[in-house]
């Protein structure tokens, strides 16, 4: 095998592994960003209570069933912070909680942008990198 070839075949292997690598980043965007419209929607509904009132909720049964059910007043929420740990917290609080929370997927979310362009970058080169070793060998 030529010197050629194998640098060939090096790009090659590169390329394949960061569009792997893309595939992967793009898949963990995409549930960021659903994580992301489920905390702002939370985190709208929460901004919207009024501690002082009732309302009617539907609850999930299980099967695509749902109960209708009447809140009671309440000035305390439960807030999961991960790991299966839920705690109780002012209306105030947990709204500063689940506003973190949002900007910390915000955040991960930009990362991975930066990330993906670096990766598309990278998959350009090494693409026209290939082309041009692949146009040498055939002219």
């Amino acid at each position: 095998m030529s010197e050629t070839e194998k640098q060939l075949q090096a790009y090659l292997y590169e390329f394949k592994i960061l569009e792997s690598q893309m595939n992967e980043i793009t898949t963990q965007r995409e549930m960021l960003i659903r994580t992301l419209m489920e905390m702002r929607g939370g985190l709208s509904t929460l901004q919207g209570l009024d501690k002082l009132s009732s309302f009617e909720i539907l609850v999930p049964i299980g099967g695509g069933v749902f109960v209708n059910a009447n809140t009671p007043p309440s000035d305390k929420f439960l807030v999961g912070i991960g790991a299966n740990v839920i705690v109780e917290k002012n209306k105030e609080d947990a709204v500063k909680y689940v506003e973190s929370r949002v900007n910390e997927i915000e955040n991960a979310v930009k990362g991975i942008d930066a990330h993906r362009v670096d990766l598309n970058n990278n998959l350009k080169f090494i693409r026209e990198t290939i082309n041009g070793i692949m146009t040498k060998q055939q002219g």
